[in-house]
């Protein structure tokens, strides 16, 4: 990796942004996802305390990329959608749970992002 180059693309939050990724990126990134994950488990613990099917549906939905038939209880769904989120990639929340989940007001704006997946 010695003789790989970095093309900087810019700085955000402090950060240089590099092509290929550099290590303080990803350590960036992981703690963006570990706390957006943590706020998602909130929202998605809150709909299922609370009895709220529809939420509990949309945030699985948003984590998953699939729904659940009418045969699916909410311990199932609550189930899945905690294993889900504990795999969910970084990419996927950056371009679908996070948006999804902001503007349909279940979760709450974060003052930092991902770095990197913007910059081609």
């Amino acid at each position: 990796m010695a003789n790989q180059k970095f093309k900087i693309l810019g700085t955000k939050y402090g950060i240089t942004i590099t092509k290929p990724w550099s290590p303080e990126m990803y350590d960036h990134n992981r703690q963006v996802a570990t706390k957006m994950k943590e706020i998602i488990f909130q929202s998605l613990t809150k709909a299922y305390n609370q009895d709220n099917e529809h939420d509990l549906r949309i945030i699985a939905v948003a984590i998953n990329s699939y729904s659940y038939g009418s045969g699916y209880g909410l311990d199932e769904i609550y189930a899945d959608a905690c294993r889900g989120l504990d795999m969910v990639e970084n990419y996927w929340l950056y371009d679908w749970t996070w948006p999804d989940l902001l503007n349909r007001k279940l979760v709450e704006p974060i003052d930092i992002n991902f770095v990197g997946y913007d910059k081609k």
